[in-house]
């Protein structure tokens, strides 16, 4: 009979990263939001607004190739894009510990950005730059941090270590395609995606450190390993 256990751990080894560089990661995290928070709260946006005109206001021509490629990382795109990934590795590994790295990733990565955003209570570009262009349906909430690109970058980074390396790549590759598309759908500027990949790099780097814990407790007849 199959134990909940054969269940819970990979079949392959995972290639976690050192408590080192997973503690550098989440520490790089921490810092990038922390700093995003002070620019915003000494309101040194001025190249803020800037850039998110460049990225937003493109010419017609270019819009009609950028805008359906941004339609990839709207919400229902995202979670096509995390479901598959999901069960990808739940196939590949046969093991539930990447599904539930993934999931607290996405949780907390979603509570810090929300209660981020419900402090710095800042609207959303649309609403106060003139000539925005919103590409989408008006966004729910406000605008620091982008949750979007918080949780994807979250989630990306807590499966690293059970995918392989070309399609981790390309989901670190996403996660800034969702970033970007934030800021061209204009719902968000680019200091709220700094501020959004902050978290995640934070979380992420949080789950890694996780990973390893549990990793190490795991029976030693099991094949997986922890650098």
């Amino acid at each position: 009979m199959t134990s909940l256990a054969s269940w819970w751990w990979p079949r392959r080894p995972a290639r976690v990263p050192r408590a080192r560089p997973a503690s550098v990661l989440a520490g790089l995290g921490a810092v990038l939001f922390g700093v995003s928070a002070l620019v915003l709260k000494a309101g040194a946006t001025g190249w803020d607004v800037s850039l998110f005109r460049i990225l937003n206001e493109v010419p017609p021509a270019v819009a009609s190739v950028l805008t359906p490629l941004s339609r990839l990382c709207l919400p229902v795109g995202i979670v096509i894009v995390v479901v598959l990934t999901v069960i990808y590795v739940l196939v590949r590994d046969r093991g539930l510990l990447p599904v539930a790295a993934a999931a607290v990733a996405a949780g907390a990565a979603w509570a810090l950005a929300n209660v981020a955003k419900a402090v710095a209570d800042r609207p959303r570009p649309y609403e106060v730059v003139a000539g925005a262009v919103l590409r989408q349906q008006p966004a729910h909430g406000t605008s620091f941090p982008s949750s979007h690109t918080a949780v994807t970058l979250a989630v990306v980074i807590a499966l690293v270590p059970f995918l392989p390396r070309a399609l981790a790549a390309a989901g670190i590759t996403y996660a800034v395609l969702v970033g970007w598309s934030r800021v061209y759908l204009g719902v968000h500027y680019p200091l709220d995606v700094l501020a959004g990949a902050g978290i995640g790099m934070a979380v992420g780097g949080a789950v890694w450190l996780a990973l390893r814990l549990l990793l190490r407790r795991r029976p030693t007849d099991d094949r997986a390993t922890v650098p």
